[in-house]
């Protein structure tokens, strides 16, 4: 398979696709290729590109075509930055462009406002608020994690969401509070739910439906602002 970035893919879209301009590699199988992207691609969204017919070698003058790319795939980076996954893009998740969250789940920034500050507490300057779509599919989850700045999640469409709470100590508590996120008003559900500075969260689908939503967190997000659970 083909590893590059999404922009450098998306940069020439054209039927050929230059190696070198690139800076694409190969990798023979996905635990290859995970520890090629760490390897080469110190930032930036990579994807994994399957050939069909596949090259028997390294294609002759670095150069392929770009139709017989049968699969893009997206690698997910974990919170420590390494590759931890190649993973297939859900439907929405296309629909929408969105790209695998470190935390889990695909996500794309949507909104990030014009005014800036540096709030008390905060190592640097922020923007006074940021906005994403977030997509959970079935099978996977929002890992444990804590953002210095509050958060309002806003259900959209899919099943219900449960959404955890687990305090503000150095980990989640083991007495957590629950909310499920939803269109079910009359069953107790909510169509959104605020996380306060500082507490740590995690959700996951209540069910066998894909779940969205749009985050939004006040400060800004900045992921030097973001932990997730060791």
């Amino acid at each position: 398979m083909l590893l590059t970035t999404l922009d450098s893919w998306r940069a020439q879209p054209g039927p050929r696709f230059v190696l070198a301009e690139a800076g694409a590699v190969w990798a023979p199988d996905d635990d290859a290729a995970l520890a090629v992207a760490d390897d080469v691609f110190e930032e930036g969204q990579v994807v994994a590109v399957t050939l069909d017919p596949a090259p028997g070698a390294v294609p002759g003058r670095g150069v392929i075509d770009r139709s017989t790319a049968a699969r893009v795939r997206y690698a997910r980076r974990g919170p420590d930055g390494r590759h931890v996954a190649i993973l297939d893009r859900p439907a929405t998740a296309e629909a929408l462009d969105l790209l695998p969250h470190p935390e889990g789940g695909w996500y794309r920034e949507t909104w990030r406002s014009g005014v800036t500050f540096t709030p008390p507490g905060y190592p640097g300057e922020r923007h006074s608020a940021t906005g994403i779509y977030f997509l959970l599919p079935p099978g996977e989850e929002s890992m444990w994690h804590v953002v210095r700045s509050a958060e309002v999640w806003l259900w959209h469409r899919g099943g219900p969401l449960a959404l955890y709470l687990g305090g503000d100590g150095e980990r989640p508590s083991e007495t957590q509070e629950a909310v499920t996120l939803g269109a079910d008003v009359a069953d107790g559900q909510v169509p959104q739910a605020v996380v306060p500075a500082g507490v740590w969260q995690a959700a996951h689908p209540s069910g066998d439906e894909e779940v969205l939503v749009s985050c939004v967190v006040s400060p800004g997000f900045d992921f030097a602002d973001f932990r997730a659970l060791p």
